[in-house]
């Protein structure tokens, strides 16, 4: 029996994923501590300049003063307290009875209410709304924090450039010459820490820079689209709700609409092989492939098809080059000026 109440004192002290110990939400605010020994893990820290639960590689033991979490859930839970718990969960499944209707679930991820159709009952518990104003109320505008926040009018002009993100156009946007902060902290000093904080809840992701949320723990090739040079782009990265899209594929079709590219069209070639040299580029690879041509095919530069494989290489296979931060703030001015 002492044997028995001695485990579960043991556990209850350690805690789990399911029912984490009390932890003080200043812990939230300090940077992952990176130990010197240790075995390696992956577990989740509060990434206060995204506002959210991201995945960090640490080392060694963690304890209860630090920015550590066994599980997204926990992290959630202490860190994001102001945000219901069931707005992080996936909508429960249709019991596959009755008659459907449309309803309202959340999707944390991007911070957008989607709609959906189901046939069961609604669980005042769970990630499911009656209507749209309800799931903004209850999961959306708590989410969104400091970003659904305002700012001041009528300001004193000065030469401070501040930018801020407009929760009616969902964009990160500078502050005109007589607005200014307000001190609910919708207000940033770079377009980049605007987008930074509050990008995952943009809708147009083809229009912002690409650039890295969070801190990445595992890296790979993504794709994102250059505004200004009109390209999907391969970056070092991951997908973390901005700019970035696991295939070119993803990222032309998205983005690439009007007009659209040659490199999202499908390849202008004739069926027969003939003497005239040609290349198109695959999509579905992300390479230029060559191509010996029956008909001789013009190139006119709007249809998929190239003269030379490195005209088809810098038109659709580019890597990206990131500006430097105040070209990339520069840029914004630029977007809206072209209507990007």
């Amino acid at each position: 029996m002492l044997l028995k109440i001695a485990l579960i004192l043991a556990l209850a002290a350690k805690g789990s994923p399911d029912c984490p110990r009390w932890r003080n939400k200043s812990v939230c605010l300090l940077e992952p501590t990176e130990n010197d020994d240790g075995m390696y893990t992956v577990e989740w820290y509060y990434d206060v300049t995204v506002g959210k639960c991201s995945l960090f590689l640490f080392r060694g033991d963690g304890s209860p003063d630090e920015n550590r979490f066994a599980s997204q859930s926990e992290c959630n839970q202490v860190c994001r307290s102001e945000v219901p718990s069931f707005c992080f969960e996936k909508p429960p499944k249709n019991t596959g009875k009755g008659a459907r209707s449309q309803k309202w679930t959340y999707r944390s991820y991007n911070g957008q209410c989607v709609q959906i159709e189901w046939n069961g009952a609604i669980d005042s518990c769970k990630n499911l709304f009656d209507s749209y104003q309800e799931c903004e109320r209850m999961c959306k505008i708590p989410d969104f924090g400091p970003c659904a926040k305002g700012i001041n009018s009528g300001c004193t002009p000065t030469d401070t450039k501040w930018y801020w993100f407009n929760y009616k156009t969902l964009t990160c946007e500078e502050m005109n010459k007589t607005e200014c902060p307000n001190g609910e902290g919708n207000a940033f000093p770079s377009f980049h820490q605007c987008n930074q904080r509050c990008g995952r809840f943009v809708e147009d992701k083809c229009r912002m820079p690409i650039q890295n949320l969070s801190e990445c723990v595992y890296l790979a090739h993504q794709f994102g689209y250059n505004t200004l040079t009109k390209r999907c782009e391969t970056f070092v990265g991951c997908d973390d709700g901005g700019n970035s899209f696991e295939t070119a594929k993803q990222c032309w079709k998205t983005c690439s609409k009007n007009p659209k590219s040659p490199c999202a069209q499908k390849p202008d070639v004739s069926k027969w092989q003939g003497a005239f040299h040609r290349y198109y580029y695959d999509i579905n690879k992300n390479v230029c492939v060559y191509r010996s041509q029956f008909t001789k095919r013009n190139v006119t530069g709007k249809t998929n098809i190239f003269y030379t494989f490195q005209e088809c290489q810098k038109t659709c296979t580019a890597k990206h080059q990131p500006a430097r931060r105040d070209e990339s703030e520069e840029s914004v001015t630029l977007s809206k000026e072209q209507g990007i």
